[in-house]
């Protein structure tokens, strides 16, 4: 087992773990997965990750709105982020991002919310966690996600970096990432027979990865189907090594030493 690995995205305050959330913080740490960073979907979610982070050493807090509830929020939603920020365990921006793969409704207004969600997190040094999801075979996302990117860059309004979580392509997109000086998170769909998630990563160098579970949901093999939760990371590191031929402790010293630096988390 790894000395220390990071879950860069799991949604602790789901009700799946209602029932046992508090062993599964425990059996996240026994597998050597110190420190959880939970991404925010709405307003209340990012509350009930605060509370868990004051509940749980390790537990730190994106702020965010994920474009698919947008629609469901109130008006003055996104106004309520900026003065969380001065919370010390929040430490990035998200889940913000485009889904098209729902609906094409409301594709103005998650423009508009990951516009505002990129400027917050360049006005105040934290990286932007994005969610990025098309229909099969498209990839409207991925283009406007990394032209809207490239608009907020050239605005210089500060530093802009984060991380393009779940990453499995399209293949192009991988440069763009780098290109724009972000990282790509690696969960359990690198496990999934014939996802082609090896293939999209294959020019990403190491250090400019990080991993994660986004449990509740996308339980890697061999536990696909099931409940996901932060103790499966290794599962994730040690399919990384297979993929890159490296073994499992240099992924985890090299993944974790990543996450920390880009989320600015303590070590140990």
């Amino acid at each position: 087992m790894p000395e220390s690995l990071v879950d860069t995205h799991v949604h602790l305050y789901a009700t799946a773990y209602d029932a046992d959330r508090d062993a599964v913080v425990a059996r996240a740490a026994e597998a050597g997965v110190t420190q959880l960073i939970l991404p925010a979907v709405d307003i209340a979610s990012i509350h009930a990750s605060l509370a868990l982070a004051e509940r749980h050493l390790g537990v730190f807090v994106m702020a965010g709105l994920h474009p698919t509830y947008l629609a469901e929020e109130a008006a003055d939603a996104f106004d309520q982020i900026e003065p969380l920020l001065h919370k010390p365990s929040i430490v990035a921006i998200g889940e913000t991002g485009l889904d098209y793969y729902w609906s094409t409704d409301h594709v103005d207004l998650q423009q508009d919310s990951l516009r505002a969600h990129a400027r917050l997190a360049a006005i105040y040094d934290l990286p932007l966690v994005l969610h990025n999801r098309d229909k099969q075979g498209r990839e409207d996302c991925s283009r406007d996600l990394v032209r809207i990117l490239r608009d907020v860059k050239s605005e210089g309004l500060g530093p802009l970096t984060g991380v393009f979580h779940c990453f499995g392509g399209p293949e192009w997109l991988a440069a763009d990432v780098l290109d724009l000086g972000f990282h790509v998170g690696l969960g359990g769909t690198l496990t999934f027979k014939n996802a082609g998630v090896a293939d999209a990563i294959d020019g990403i160098p190491l250090d400019r990865i990080v991993l994660e579970t986004d449990g509740p949901y996308l339980a890697p093999t061999p536990h696909r189907g099931t409940r996901n939760e932060p103790a499966y990371v290794p599962l994730v590191a040690q399919r990384l090594a297979e993929v890159r031929g490296l073994t499992v402790d240099e992924v985890a010293r090299v993944t974790t030493a990543t996450a920390r630096r880009l989320f600015k988390l303590p070590e140990g």
